[in-house]
């Protein structure tokens, strides 16, 4: 922790601020109407908007040569597990107060529900394989388990494609969330089409060439001493 940077901080700041307010609100009465709903509909919100945060750091990486976002992949991955845990148990805990028959009939009558329980399924294994020796321990197959992320945030955005009342056809209800989601998670999936990451990532490491070549050039200027002008009549 003594080693975060000043980004580093600001990102787990901005991830526990949502959390915060949804607490204050609860806690001062404010959580609208529907408490409930209110709770549910927050976290899974914030769970689909961190999670593709956490996919959006490579490619913002290879396109702008930031390398401080990879640091961010792995406690925005943990962070989007965690909002989505909050929402499962709001919805499971708050509102059915763990009943598994009314669970499991609701489970049949929104069909949503089986996006969103077969992603959170999904992203546990992830999140809790996330630790650096799990990825030494798995080698390979680490990278392979973990690319599953894609298809689980495609899940997530089916559940709350399908969990908003709304028209798509029509452009009509609250769709926009959907309609943001699926946008940003398409540009994703298309930086990862084999052709244009190919060329992607040609061009950073172009780009880290001749970043890497300017720096002994100016070491050098640095250290090349300036030349002086010799007084008038010597």
């Amino acid at each position: 922790m003594k080693h975060w940077s000043r980004l580093q901080w600001t990102v787990h700041i901005l991830c526990w601020l949502p959390l915060v307010i949804l607490v204050a609100a609860y806690l001062t009465d404010n959580l609208t109407i529907n408490p409930i709903q209110a709770a549910t509909q927050r976290s899974g919100d914030v769970a689909i908007i961190i999670l593709l945060a956490s996919l959006a750091m490579t490619p913002l990486h290879i396109l702008f040569n930031l390398p401080q976002l990879l640091k961010l992949r792995r406690p925005l991955g943990l962070y989007a597990f965690f909002y989505a845990t909050l929402h499962m148990l709001t919805y499971t805990g708050w509102d059915y107060q763990f009943d598994f028959n009314l669970i499991v009939a609701s489970i049949a009558d929104k069909p949503y529900l089986i996006a969103g329980l077969l992603a959170l399924s999904l992203l546990t294994p992830l999140a809790l394989t996330s630790h650096r020796w799990w990825q030494m321990a798995l080698g390979k197959a680490w990278k392979r388990i973990h690319m599953l992320v894609y298809g689980i945030a495609v899940l997530a955005v089916i559940h709350l494609a399908m969990a908003v009342k709304g028209d798509f056809l029509r452009l009509q209800g609250d769709i926009w969330k959907p309609l943001a989601a699926s946008l940003v998670l398409s540009l994703l999936l298309i930086v990862r089409i084999p052709p244009l990451r190919r060329v992607l990532t040609a061009r950073h490491r172009r780009g880290r060439l001749v970043k890497i070549n300017r720096q002994p050039a100016r070491k050098a200027a640095a250290h090349t001493p300036s030349e002086v002008t010799a007084p008038e009549g010597e």
